[in-house]
């Protein structure tokens, strides 16, 4: 993944997550066979789609694991400030070489 991408996609995950109510269209890519069981993976794509409603990432024994291959971790404190706003607890996000890794749980 190119630089230029992973600054865009961090832009993205950063715009979302202080501007998380836009519009999301219906369908956008994500179907039911997609509700998170485990680790979420976040493309360019789904930005919008998941930090619109974080409720849709989150598993049924109420935690949220999320992963934005690509991203930097600028994004990180913007990301864990949204997830304490909506009152998520245990938030972490952890940088590696493959992106962030975001946990949390209600």
């Amino acid at each position: 993944m190119s630089f230029f991408s992973r600054l865009y996609l961090t832009a993205l995950v950063i715009r979302y997550s202080l501007f998380p109510h836009s519009p999301v269209q219906a369908g956008h890519g994500v179907t039911a066979a997609e509700t998170p069981a485990g680790l979420v993976v976040v493309t360019e794509d789904k930005v919008r789609f998941y930090l619109a409603d974080l409720h849709r990432a989150i598993n049924p024994q109420g935690e949220m694991r999320l992963k934005f291959p690509g991203c930097l971790a600028l994004a990180a404190p913007f990301l864990l400030f949204r997830l304490k706003r909506e009152g998520f607890s245990g938030s972490r996000a952890e940088t590696t070489a493959e992106g962030l890794f975001l946990t949390a749980s209600r």
